[in-house]
Formats: C-alpha cells, structure tokens, sequence
C-alpha cells in the first residue's frame, strides 16, 4: 500500500450565493464562529488554479468547541440548488453532533430545512443517530450523534452541540476508480464495499428512492474522520464549473499532509507558501480527484499517520 498522504482534514470549503446569509445562520443556529473574513487574496486564487476567485468575499469559521476544523464559506454569487440530476465531486458534510432530537426542534422555522431524520443509522443497541438538512445555500448537511463505543471505526463523540465535520462523502460513476485513488494513490485503508439505499443520495440524482448505492469507506490515520465514496446512479453529471472559478456547492476539501514534493498525482498550481488561517505559511496546492472532486493540500512535516 502508498504511505499514508492524507493525515488530517482540516477545512471545508463551500462556494455560496450570498455570504452574509449563510455566515449569519451558521452562526445564529449551530454556534459557529467567524475566525477570518476578507477576500480571497491573489496568491490564494492561484494556488488554487481559480484566479476568478480572487478578491471574492470569504469567512471561515469554527464550530463551538475549538477545533480547528474549518468550514470556509466563499461568495461567488452562483446558487448551487438540491435537487436532479445530481453532480459527481464532493456531496455533504457530516458533523458530529451531541443530540440530533434536540437540533432539529432548536432548527425549526431556521434557515436550515430538515430532509430526513432524525433516526437511527443502524438497527442495534448504541448506534449512529442522524439527521440530514439542507442548508441556506442548499448544502447537504448530516448532524450525526456518536455515543461511546457505538462507532465501529473507534471515533468519538461531540465536544460542543455542533461539532466539526468528521465525514466527507464523494460521489462519483465509478467506485473501484476512487478506491483506487484515494486508497491505492493516497494511502487510504481499503474496505470492503457496502450496498446501501441512500434515499438522500437518490433525491439528488433524481433515481427511485430504493436505488442501491454502492459505498466504501476510507478511514483517515487518527481516527476521528471518514471519507465515504458513494457510486452515484447513472444519471449523475459532472459537475459544471465556470473556466477560471472554484466548483459550485461544496467546492473543496483541505487536508494535511506530510510533504508535497514526492507527492505524484498533479497539482492545478505549484505549490506555495500561503499566509493566514488554516495556512499559516505552510505551502498549498490542490489536486482533482477521479469525480472531478478539488483536494487542498497543506503541507505540514509535523503531520503523523497515528491509528
């Protein structure tokens, strides 16, 4: 197996119509708290190889309990709505969560619109607990209830009543392609495929709410996130971007990782030193995965494949 490249995720990125909306829910309903706001800087657009981001309004903010886990919000102006035909890349964003009964009453008449739960993920004695919304800018979003020992993958539970992401699911047409990238290429445990109906998953790409949904899991060295990659029906898309711009909808997911020069697989830009949060002068640089999917990379010779 390749070494371990992934070691640690650390933000997430959202491309949103209308920034100052989606910041004033986030923090209004789930206690996020705005850390950084601007525009996004020259430097940043080109790591990114999205020059046509440069200079749009950003925030970037951190859920209740301090970790530094991020969700980044960047305003582009373009409505990503829920709904057919369904758009290969990164799909949602699961959160740990302290009582998802509890969040969807304190949820009602907000922003967020609740599509399913809150229910039991598995039929057995302590598990996963979770409802799924949509978010002010339609952004699938999971808030799901850990209890101690109920995870098989040894992870643990909510710090704050809304947590930080610990899932990051992606959808594609082929999963043998992204088991083989993101476990082959980048090091990620392999597991064995499931096959789920995933009536959420099925909504979006506008299939029969019974489709099976092939899906495999891929532990990050640490245990505390997952990354699922879901086989989406065959009447998902790629996903349409604009020449120049980051992907609409959940445009991104950073994580860190231990040096990018014997990195193989190729970067948009080459990398560079960036300032600021979650940078703080560590060098950048993304990659497409096989779903047309963006991966942030940032350096950090400290980062360790623990678990």
């Amino acid at each position: 197996m390749a070494s371990r490249v992934l070691k640690f995720l650390t933000a997430v990125t959202y491309s949103v119509a209308d920034l100052i909306t989606t910041e004033t829910a986030w923090r209004d309903h789930l206690g996020f708290r705005t850390v950084d706001s601007g525009t996004i800087a020259d430097e940043l657009s080109e790591a990114w190889g999205a020059p046509a981001s440069a200079r749009q309004p950003y925030c970037l903010m951190q859920p209740e309990s301090g970790a530094e886990v991020y969700l980044r919000f960047v305003e582009t102006g373009e409505p990503y709505p829920f709904g057919p035909p369904g758009h290969f890349g990164w799909c949602a964003t699961e959160f740990l969560v302290r009582d998802p009964d509890a969040l969807a009453r304190r949820l009602e008449h907000s922003p967020f619109r609740r599509i399913a739960g809150p229910g039991d993920l598995f039929p057995r004695p302590r598990a996963p607990r979770a409802m799924q919304v949509l978010g002010p800018g339609d952004e699938i979003v999971y808030f799901t209830r850990i209890l101690p020992g109920g995870s098989q993958y040894g992870m643990k539970g909510a710090q704050s009543d809304v947590d930080r992401p610990f899932i990051v699911p992606v959808g594609g047409p082929s999963l043998e392609a992204m088991q083989a990238f993101y476990c082959d290429t980048l090091g990620l445990r392999r597991l064995e495929p499931l096959a789920f109906i995933n009536p959420i998953i099925a909504q979006t790409c506008g299939a029969p709410p019974s489709t099976i949904i092939p899906t495999a899991i891929a532990p990050l060295p640490g245990r505390r996130f997952l990354l699922e990659m879901d086989e989406l029906p065959p009447t998902a898309v790629r996903r349409p971007r604009r020449d120049g711009h980051l992907p609409p909808g959940m445009a991104m997911v950073s994580f860190l990782t231990d040096d990018l020069d014997t990195f193989e697989a190729e970067f948009r830009s080459t990398p560079a030193p960036l300032q600021g949060a979650p940078y703080d002068g560590r060098r950048v640089a993304v990659i497409t995965g096989p779903a047309g999917e963006w991966l942030e990379l940032i350096e950090d010779k400290s980062a360790r494949a623990d678990g």
